[in-house]
């Protein structure tokens, strides 16, 4: 019997589900949190899977049905319903002046728009 791997280092969910890695289903618990509330501050150590959970989040919010096949909210999301998932990262590396801020946002919010195939028609397209 083959066993499966540990998913040490990886934090995509899309990863840990299609190379069929250990995961722990915690889909019931991210359903509870988009029902019964509205803002949430994640204050947890590193390493302990915050990026993973907001991934997974993200893979949902997608509607990325086969990911979540035999997990707890496969039965319970409305997969007809999709939602834009902007993504916001700001762990590659130290920012030493608010210019090079405004590029690394710059960048962040084009890569965002491209990924989204949005065109912003109102004059703040991002160049």
């Amino acid at each position: 019997m083959l066993r499966k791997h540990l998913p040490i280092g990886i934090q995509t969910f899309r990863k840990i589900r299609e190379d069929d890695y250990y995961y722990v289903d915690k889909t019931g618990l991210a359903l509870r949190l988009i029902e019964e509330g509205t803002h949430y501050f994640l204050s947890r150590p590193r390493r302990f899977g915050k990026s993973l959970f907001l991934d997974t989040l993200g893979e949902l919010f997608s509607g990325n049905q086969a990911l979540f096949e035999g997990l707890q909210a496969h039965h319970r999301w409305d997969w007809s319903r999709h939602f834009p998932v902007i993504r916001l990262s700001f762990g590659g590396g130290i920012v030493q002046s608010r210019a090079e801020l405004d590029r690394r946002i710059l960048a962040l919010l084009r890569n965002n728009q491209q990924a989204l195939n949005l065109a912003c028609t109102d004059g703040t397209d991002v160049a």
